[in-house]
């Protein structure tokens, strides 16, 4: 979907193998700039590389001119395609440093946020060849600027992204999908980040990971009210059920999610994980 002249934003559909039998569809956005060379922000799934290559290709450029990928986290929904398409053009890779461990060593990655499915998502590790930090400023064009926030709370080196003179808003997965699953490192960090979000100006258009373009303020509001909103929700379900001895694994996320009218099949370790950030 082309945004503006240069930016557009690219649907990337994949699966989450909860068990052999039950499979979760979804999807992430990928942004693409198409400039003098061209810059990808996130990278979708193991499975998207060749979706990613053929818009390039149907737009009538070629993936050799890839020169720099932004990861707005190190979560393998967004790195999955990463390796390969670095090793494919010898792009550069950018993204937070408190990403680096997760995104150079998966297997790290996968022992402390065991996400089901995780190596169909991602198989392959990549190299960070530099760090962004909050409030930098990168041209990907002579008029194209983008500027960095530091947002943490989903993971602990997220990023939201601001195209300068585009007016354009990307929030990644900062913001919580109501009802969706509880999926962030650092409750009291994303809620902060909710207000960095609040707080920011001079964007007309909103990108998540998660939805289609937002260009009404009205609606950019609703979803960061309904994200805050559902984080409370599950921070008093928490509060209630996390609370004594476990008899069994996983036994107060069990509850939890009963509480919260969510799908029995979302007790898993990196649900439990989101919920015990509450009491931290």
């Amino acid at each position: 979907m082309q945004l503006t002249e240069k930016i557009h934003l690219l649907k990337l559909d994949f699966e989450i193998t909860l068990s052999p039998e039950k499979k979760l569809q979804r999807f992430v956005n990928s942004i693409i700039i198409f400039g003098k060379k061209i810059m990808l922000i996130d990278t979708g799934a193991k499975t998207s590389a060749e979706e990613i290559i053929g818009y390039i290709n149907s737009n009538g450029r070629d993936i050799r001119e890839l020169d720099t990928i932004i990861l707005s986290h190190s979560h393998p929904d967004h790195i999955g395609s990463a390796a390969k398409l670095k090793k494919l053009t010898g792009c550069k890779v950018l993204a937070h440093v408190a990403e680096k461990e997760w995104i150079e060593n998966i297997q790290v990655q996968n022992a402390e946020r065991p996400v089901p499915g995780f190596f169909n998502l991602v198989d392959t590790s990549v190299q960070v060849d530099s760090f962004l930090e909050h409030n930098q400023i990168l041209k990907a064009e002579d008029n194209i600027t983008l500027k960095i926030y530091h947002s943490p709370g989903h993971s602990n080196g997220s990023i939201n992204i601001k195209f300068e003179e585009d007016g354009i808003l990307f929030t990644a997965d900062s913001i919580p999908l109501k009802n969706d699953i509880p999926n962030y490192d650092n409750y009291k960090d994303l809620l902060k980040s909710l207000e960095l979000i609040r707080s920011q100006s001079g964007y007309n258009m909103m990108l998540t990971s998660w939805t289609p373009p937002l260009t009404e303020k009205q609606e950019t509001d609703r979803i960061l009210e309904e994200g805050e909103m559902y984080l409370k929700t599950v921070d008093q379900a928490v509060r209630t059920n996390y609370a004594g001895n476990e008899s069994t694994a996983l036994e107060f996320c069990r509850k939890t999610i009963v509480q919260l009218g969510l799908p029995p099949f979302l007790a898993v370790p990196v649900v439990d994980k989101a919920f015990r950030s509450h009491l931290k």
